[in-house]
């Protein structure tokens, strides 16, 4: 039987009054200081380029510098990770065992293929802000039975739990954000990241960008195993515009730059009447340790000097297949800084053809 109680308990959480609609100002009424998106047009690719070696580049940084580059000259491979850097120059004289470029190599193929930001932290929150920011929107608002909730776990990873039900033509439990304002300008990503451990149910992330209770929906469906923690990508082009579970492909991709609200649900349907081949009724469980962005970020351009034409053949025999993106350069004269000084415009000219050489 319908509860009606529960259905206006249920849009008072989210600030909608029937017959008004949402009023964003009954929110502010609970003092949320709700998190802002990181900005993806912030983090564009690292401008510098990264010179290892061992010998004397004075002219080579001189040539850099001039052309606006700038550049960090270490001796060593760090330990940290390449993201966002363009290009990185390997500069050894022959014979001479630093820097170790198997490691580099291992590094570069071992690297994150993506960068992400975290949205909602559960490893970094407490149980009174979720109860705050998620509340739940169950099969009750139309009679079903189901019931569930957010909460932080005993791992202080967010927990999405509680018992589905078909019973009352329902079917369907979720957790939802309040409207999050300003809405998250997602500009300059490429996708949801989620952290999860699942109980092997299919699951859906819906993004909505109005803040009107019963809106358009962007959803995409996940997998998750029964056992173990596993790193959900959900790029933004997997969306699908949706009302009610019926999909409406004539409708617009999702504005990232005005993101009011995320949910998670737990559904018999997926979409247009197909049912959720992973469903079952009973309790359940998806916990989340963060719902993050990402974007690409491609691997940097190797460029290995050589000084000698052996020198060359090793390094190609040595990078032809790590599947780095790679170059081998001759040094001027064989030699890339003599100890007789080239003419500069000839070392720029040098600089900015090593320059052409990485990933645009």
């Amino acid at each position: 039987m319908w509860n009606p109680y529960r259905f206006v308990e249920t849009l008072a959480f989210f600030g909608e009054v029937p017959f008004l609609g949402n009023l964003a100002w009954l929110q502010s009424m609970f003092g949320l200081d709700l998190p802002a998106a990181p900005e993806g047009h912030l983090l564009p690719p690292d401008p510098a380029v990264v010179l290892i070696g061992n010998g004397d580049h004075g002219q080579l940084l001189q040539a850099l510098a001039a052309l606006g580059v700038p550049v960090r000259s270490i001796l060593d491979i760090p330990s940290r990770g390449w993201v966002n850097t363009r290009l990185v120059l390997v500069d050894r004289e022959e014979g001479v065992s630093t820097p170790n470029l198997s490691v580099l190599l291992a590094q570069l193929q071992d690297q994150s293929a993506s960068v992400a930001r975290p949205l909602l932290d559960f490893t970094q929150t407490d149980s009174e802000r979720m109860a705050l920011v998620w509340g739940a929107v169950d099969d009750g608002v139309m009679g079903g039975v189901s019931q569930s909730g957010m909460t932080l776990g005993a791992s202080r990873w967010g927990r999405f739990a509680g018992i589905v039900s078909t019973a009352n033509s329902g079917g369907f439990a979720s957790v939802r954000t309040r409207n999050f304002e300003p809405p998250f300008d997602l500009t300059g990503w490429q996708g949801i990241r989620l952290q999860v451990r699942g109980d092997g149910q299919r699951y859906k992330l819906i993004l909505r960008g109005s803040q009107g209770w019963d809106s358009l929906a962007y959803c995409a469906s996940f997998d998750t195993g029964a056992n173990g923690e596993t790193q959900v990508d959900v790029p933004f082009a997997a969306l699908q515009a949706t009302f009610r579970a019926r999909t409406l492909p004539n409708e617009p991709p999702l504005d990232l730059s005005c993101v009011r609200a995320l949910q998670l649900m737990l559904s018999k349907f997926e979409y247009n009447g197909a049912l959720n081949p992973q469903f079952r009724v009973g309790p359940f469980a998806l916990e989340i340790a963060a719902i993050a962005v990402y974007r690409l970020a491609p691997t940097p351009t190797l460029v290995a000097i050589a000084h000698t034409p052996d020198q060359a053949t090793a390094y190609e025999a040595q990078l032809a297949e790590s599947g780095v993106p790679y170059r081998v350069v001759m040094a001027p004269q064989g030699r890339s800084l003599p100890r007789t000084p080239l003419a500069p415009d000839r070392v720029t000219d040098w600089a900015r053809h090593i320059l052409n050489l990485s990933n645009p």
